[in-house]
């Protein structure tokens, strides 16, 4: 659970702990019916509503303020009761630069070397409020389809398909989606403090194949020398090997205990923190010319088809000798109808994620689209 000084709804999410074995997906993991709420050291007290099992969610209003000391208090279904202490919301300064580098990532327990964009930021001012940040990412990547829908072919089993208009536009699409890795960074708290080069994102080549613009956001997040001090256990956690010969962490603790059994162990951390969400844009023209010798794209790879015969003959390619067929088939099955030409018969055909934009991302734009 987080708070922050952003206007927005925030989350609490609550679960019970299950065998290492268990299903992370059942719903009987998660601690539904409770109450919970936040209060600040004036007493103003926050409910969080119950959206979904184990989610708890703020009005849509609510923002914390730097300099104010805020805790989560939590009442268990079964009447069980939990608090966070009292942490003070401190403002944090803004991301002074995102920009990035052509590179190559090593991924864990891999000898692969795989080529991307690694993104930095800079922070000037970093260090007048508090030395720790964290960082949340998302991203954001634009496909515009060359060879747009506007005629479909629908397979009918073993009888002949039919080719009918399509009328949707699939043209342009966005592919949204939040990571959860663990970024955090320290700053040293002098008159000219600032945070260089802080590694915050690394985008490999092979999903940047039908991207034509790109967007990357970053929120940092003003965490106290404690908060810090948990995500630095838990990435030690994180980093093990799985093999009899790992460091044994011990416990992981947070920040909220049990009312009720103050020796129960209650795992997780609430979080106060300012926040402040800086977001870049890129063209493709803006990416270091380097990692274009590695971005495989799709729609470069496979050149449209123009085809006379019907869209069975062409799927069971039997334009073919026999003998040529078996991997013309499996080529011609990532293919799909964008034209129909009603005069000739003639069928025009690309790469499905070179026709339709939905296969990619939603065509939903954003609210921060430019």
């Amino acid at each position: 659970a987080n708070i922050s000084d952003q206007v927005k709804a925030h989350e609490v999410r609550l679960s019970y702990t299950i065998p290492v074995d268990g299903n992370l997906d059942n719903p009987s993991n998660k601690a539904t019916g409770a109450m919970v709420w936040v209060e600040d050291d004036l007493g103003t007290r926050t409910d969080f509503i119950e959206q979904g099992p184990g989610l708890y969610i703020s009005p849509a209003t609510f923002a914390g303020e730097a300099g104010r000391k805020y805790a989560l208090f939590i009442i268990t279904s079964e009447g069980k009761r939990y608090q966070s202490s009292f942490e003070e919301l401190v403002a944090a300064p803004e991301v002074s630069k995102i920009y990035h580098r052509f590179s190559f990532v090593t991924p864990d327990q891999s000898a692969i070397q795989l080529p991307g964009l690694q993104f930095f930021i800079d922070v000037e001012n970093a260090g007048q409020s508090t030395q720790f940040y964290r960082y949340e990412i998302s991203d954001t990547h634009q496909v515009k389809v060359p060879y747009p829908k506007q005629w479909q072919y629908i397979r009918n089993g073993n009888a002949p398909g039919i080719i009918i208009p399509f009328n949707e536009d699939v043209e342009e699409c966005y592919r949204e989606q939040s990571y959860n890795d663990l970024v955090l960074a320290t700053s040293t708290i002098n008159e000219n403090s600032e945070l260089k080069e802080v590694p915050v994102k690394f985008v490999a080549a092979s999903q940047l194949d039908v991207t034509t613009f790109y967007s990357l956001e970053v929120t940092q997040r003003a965490i106290s020398a404690e908060a810090y001090s948990y995500y630095r256990k838990l990435e030690l956690f994180n980093e093990s090997n799985g093999t009899l010969f790992d460091k044994q962490q011990g416990t992981l603790t947070g920040n909220v205990v049990s009312i009720d059994s103050p020796d129960e162990k209650v795992l997780g951390y609430f979080e106060v923190s300012g926040a402040n969400s800086t977001r870049m844009f890129l063209g493709t023209y803006d990416f270091d010319r380097r990692i274009f010798q590695y971005i495989n794209s799709t729609c470069g790879r496979y050149s449209p088809i123009e085809y006379d015969g019907t869209m069975e003959a062409f799927y069971l390619a039997q334009d073919l000798p026999l003998s040529e067929r078996a991997e013309e088939i499996a080529i011609r099955s990532v293919y799909d109808l964008y034209y129909f030409d009603q005069n000739s018969e003639r069928k025009y055909l690309a790469h499905r994620l070179c026709t339709d934009c939905t296969r990619s991302g939603s065509p939903i734009k954003p609210d921060y689209w430019p």
